[in-house]
């Protein structure tokens, strides 16, 4: 006999609950997935096509596969997979010859995936968050957990996170790619939003990186000194920036930072900055 506390409802939510579950579990199949439509150029097709359906013979036809009709098999099952996430939509109507035939277009979400985004683009966290250099320290956090010392990355590759990217460029280059390209779209809405440069006349930014942000907020505040601290690998991918008002200072940071390192890079900051001492500086 059926339990009276578990009616329609109870079964609702015990269907709702393991569907949840399921999608945990194959959270890392998702995020491999729209790596690979990034990859293959899919998403960056969808947004091209302004809104025009595509079927997945069209999409194809751009890969180098010797067989197109496999590849483009490959996909429509693809971009089926990702039609359950809400990152394309898909539509379905019949053939000449009967059989149904499979459009898609880019949903909402695809305008943060393309490359081709000039507000900034979330394709190169994508691309680093599973990608095959990286992804491999995530087996190490059980015991990382379990057992303290050295975090999982450092588990995996024997040394920190940002000392091992000085020695992979591709990756380095990867994570900076990233890094920038989703600090313009927060700096974008930051600068819209906030209003208290008007009073600063140097701004140091510790861990810069590529310098993105420091270049995003003295072309708006043209008055504003900046200066970008970071690793020396960090900052081999900065670009070169024209003119007084971005000052690139090739330093390296404190890989722990510890109360002795954070006065030594203070007083390096004292040294560099505090030439007039009536400078308004923000770290």
């Amino acid at each position: 006999m059926s339990n009276p506390a578990v009616g329609a409802a109870g079964g609702d939510v015990e269907e709702a609950t393991c569907l949840h579950a399921l999608e945990l579990i194959s959270a890392s199949a998702v995020s491999m997935t729209v790596k690979a439509a990034i990859e293959l150029g899919l998403i960056d097709a969808l947004i091209m096509a302004a809104g025009l359906a595509m079927t997945a013979d069209e999409l194809s036809a751009q890969l180098p596969a010797a067989d197109k009709a496999e590849a483009a098999a490959s996909v429509d099952w693809l971009l089926r997979f990702l039609a359950c996430y809400n990152v394309v939509k898909c539509s379905t109507e019949t053939s000449p010859s009967g059989e149904p035939l499979r459009q898609y277009t880019a949903a909402p979400v695809c305008r943060w995936l393309t490359s081709n985004s000039r507000e900034g683009s979330l394709a190169p966290l994508a691309k680093f968050a599973v990608d095959k250099d990286y992804l491999p320290s995530w087996n190490h956090l059980e015991a990382a957990v379990a057992g303290g010392g050295p975090a999982a990355f450092e588990r995996a590759y024997g040394v920190p996170m940002f000392q091992y990217m000085g020695t992979n460029t591709r990756l380095n280059r990867l994570f900076n790619k990233a890094m920038a390209q989703q600090t313009m779209m927060v700096i974008s809405k930051l600068l819209e939003r906030f209003k208290g440069f008007d009073g600063i006349s140097v701004l140091v930014d510790v861990g810069g990186g590529t310098g993105a942000t420091l270049e995003m907020i003295t072309s708006r505040y043209k008055h504003i000194r900046g200066i970008n601290f970071d690793l020396p690998h960090a900052l081999s991918e900065a670009p070169a920036i024209p003119g007084d008002n971005f000052e690139v200072f090739l330093r390296q940071t404190a890989e722990e930072i510890i109360d002795v390192a954070v006065r030594e890079i203070i007083s390096e900051m004292d040294r560099l900055i505090f030439e007039d001492e009536a400078s308004d500086v923000t770290m």
